[in-house]
């Protein structure tokens, strides 16, 4: 009786553990609008005098061809002096995305390298910004309000 009691015991925590583990959604992949998830981002924190960048735009300043991606959008201040630009992309497979993320490392690099003697308080700003991909979805975000637009991006993988 013991041992049968055991057995349930243990055959019931196993199946609580398989739920646990199902719902935290470890397989489940986001479907993100990169274009709404950047009008957010443009509600929240505006950048001053931007320019949305086109196909072309995606392929003069980062390299990358848009045929790769299934979406993007994109928008950086046109000054060029001011380190405040949003790129959000949902490439068509992970090979895509790979590439699109190497290619908005090295904008990022760049950047680095433009104002890190030039402009210092520009410099702060692109020292805090990272390039981050989750899956086909890749991000740059360069803002005065990094923590806050990552935290508005990073709330759409949640749930």
């Amino acid at each position: 009786m013991k041992r049968r009691m055991r057995g349930l015991l243990l055959l019931a925590m196993s199946a609580l553990l398989l739920v646990g583990v199902t719902a935290c959604g470890g397989s489940k992949t986001a479907d993100l609008d990169v274009a709404q998830v950047m009008e957010e981002m443009r509600q929240a924190h505006p950048i001053q005098g931007s320019l949305q960048l086109t196909d072309s735009d995606m392929l003069n300043f980062y390299g990358i061809d848009t045929s790769t991606l299934e979406s993007y959008s994109a928008e950086m201040a046109a000054d060029g002096i001011t380190a405040n630009e949003v790129v959000l992309v949902k490439a068509k497979d992970e090979d895509s995305a790979k590439e699109a993320e190497t290619k908005l490392q090295n904008r990022l690099d760049a950047r680095r390298n433009e104002f890190k003697n030039y402009l210092p308080d520009q410099y702060a700003v692109v020292e805090k910004s990272e390039v981050k991909r989750d899956g086909v979805y890749v991000r740059l975000i360069m803002s005065p309000y990094q923590d806050e637009l990552v935290e508005l991006y990073n709330g759409h993988f949640k749930g």
